[in-house]
């Protein structure tokens, strides 16, 4: 009879630890699939590329930002999931969106400028003259 006790004792802690084991797995998954992101936002500044201050990182469709540090550097503040799109932004260079996948812990990302035309004032040797009635 005391064998009989002393396997089930063992089914039962062979099963315990199963289940222990099971748990710690599956949560190691499902932690898995969320990824803390982190990086590096850097342009093009006087023909050499150099990390850019205060760039926005957004999740695309939330409230979710942040910005880049002095030296380019950025953590986003929630866990991203697989498929999520962050958008790199920075007055005077062109948006980037770059999708999450299983390596995006850490990125690099180069921003490059935009092409602005600033449109000036026509040179005319003919005085401007207002068509306001004087008061």
């Amino acid at each position: 009879m005391k064998t009989t006790n002393t396997i089930t004792l063992q089914k039962s802690s062979f099963t315990f630890l199963s289940l222990v084991f099971a748990f710690f797995f599956f949560s190691s998954v499902a932690q898995a699939q969320e990824i803390t992101v982190k990086g590096i936002v850097k342009g093009n500044v006087e023909t050499e590329i150099e990390p850019l201050m205060e760039a926005t990182v957004y999740l695309k469709g939330t409230n979710y930002a942040t910005t880049t540090n002095k030296k380019g550097e950025f953590t986003f503040p929630k866990k991203l999931k697989k498929g999520d799109i962050l958008v790199f932004t920075y007055l005077g260079y062109l948006k980037k969106q770059i999708k999450i996948n299983e390596k995006s812990s850490f990125m690099t990302v180069v921003l490059e400028e935009e092409s602005i035309e600033m449109l000036g004032a026509l040179n005319s040797n003919k005085r401007y003259k207002s068509k306001r009635p004087k008061q």
